[in-house]
């Protein structure tokens, strides 16, 4: 490519790994009228799916709010953060795309401006990212270090809700303050220019930070935390079972195990694919439009089904959501009128034996406590045996799934 600067013909070389003031010339064309609708639709849904799953939590919680533990203000971080994504990270795409104020933009130029939107997703989306991080390292210290258990006190998560959002602070205002920016990328979505890393140290240096600070070490932590878990109810089952395990123990380890590989497989598909188009768009690659669009909206995405994996698959929430539906409560009613329904006296039962005076038990009453023959024993009396053993079949506290669910 030659470009011609006072007759003297100038020959600028594109080098792949650095960004120059040309790579504006590769513009993606636009997408077409279907493909910004269904973008518009797929942030309308998914925003209301997210406010109304966290929104449901949230209501829970409050229901429970004289019981609560001081992990659960955890989980109430974490359902704040998200139901604000839903508010704040969908507004301004839904607003672009279907201008349903009709105001040519007026909402978007000067009001929700990119700055702005940029600096609510980033303070949300990294506040839900260090929740998850902090309840990971709550649930590895339950699950793995019991006798520690007693350092996640109230005073203690409220350290880390102070960390959380002074770290996510942070990191969303110093683009403002020149450590970084913001670029819109279109239809609603303004997120960090990581293509500025190219050509500008500052910026480079914030792009690795964030990296490394949000990302990396955040997906390393929930490895690890989750990782140990697993091993430790392994080797909890094996120690007790003695090399066979119950039925019980088989049950806690394969849910221990699927909620573990859920929790960290959601998480990293919903962040790698938007960190790696980053980098790559960081390292100065072109990036199609299409691609940048699909990761944002699944990075986005994580706010719908953390309410899902981090409160639908427990049981006890089930519970206490189900009470709150009448629907439900009037099915329960229902089946329990139909269980006493079913049950039928019997009309050929014997009538039970007239009790003896205490008087006449006494009299009757054998001379060793261990004979066991029933000579002096009164008439119609079982002989008893005190040899005879009965085993029942109770679970240890390793084996039970409650033991497990307090911990993890």
């Amino acid at each position: 490519m030659e470009i011609t600067l006072k007759d003297f013909p100038v020959k600028v070389v594109n080098i792949p790994w650095r960004n120059n003031n040309l790579s504006n010339l590769n513009t993606d064309p636009p997408l077409s009228e279907q493909g910004e609708t269904l973008i518009g639709v797929y942030l309308l849904v998914l925003g209301w799916l997210s406010w109304f799953g966290n929104s449901l939590v949230m209501f829970v919680l409050y229901r429970q709010r004289a019981s609560l533990q001081s992990t659960d203000f955890l989980t109430l971080n974490l359902a704040i953060s998200d139901a604000s994504i839903s508010i704040f990270g969908y507004s301004r795409g839904i607003l672009e795309i279907f201008n349903i104020f009709k105001d040519d933009g007026y909402v978007i130029t000067w009001i929700w401006t990119c700055q702005v939107d940029g600096f609510f997703t980033l303070l949300f989306g990294l506040a839900s990212i260090n929740t998850l991080t902090v309840i990971s390292i709550t649930r590895y210290i339950k699950g793995c270090h019991p006798n520690k258990a007693y350092c996640i006190s109230l005073n203690t998560i409220a350290v880390s809700l102070i960390s959380i959002w002074t770290g996510a602070m942070f990191w969303s205002v110093a683009p403002l303050l020149g450590w970084g920016s913001f670029t819109d990328r279109g239809y609603g979505t303004c997120e960090v220019d990581w293509s500025k890393a190219n050509y500008s140290t500052i910026h480079k240096s914030y792009i690795i930070s964030i990296l490394i600070f949000c990302f990396f070490i955040p997906v390393m932590i929930m490895l690890f935390s989750y990782v140990s878990i697993i091993n430790t109810v392994k080797s909890a089952n094996a120690m007790s079972a003695d090399g066979f395990l119950t039925s019980r123990q088989r049950k806690v380890e394969r849910d221990v195990t699927r909620i573990s590989i859920v929790i960290c497989t959601a998480f990293i598909m919903a962040w790698s694919p938007y960190a790696v188009v980053s980098m790559w768009s960081a390292w100065g690659f072109h990036v199609p439009n299409t691609t940048s669009i699909i990761t944002r909206l699944f990075a986005k995405s994580a706010s719908f089904y953390n309410p899902l994996i981090y409160f639908g698959m427990s049981s006890k929430f089930r519970k206490d959501v189900s009470v709150l539906l009448p629907c439900a409560r009037e099915r329960r009613e229902l089946v329990h009128l139909q269980n006493f329904k079913n049950i039928k006296p019997k009309a050929e039962a014997p009538p039970p034996p007239a009790p003896f005076p205490i008087q006449k038990l006494e009299a009757y009453a054998p001379s060793s406590p261990d004979s066991d023959s029933g000579v002096n024993s009164p008439p119609q009396t079982p002989r008893t045996d005190p040899q005879e053993v009965f085993n029942t079949d109770l679970p240890s506290h390793i084996e039970t799934s409650q033991y497990w669910c307090d911990r993890f």
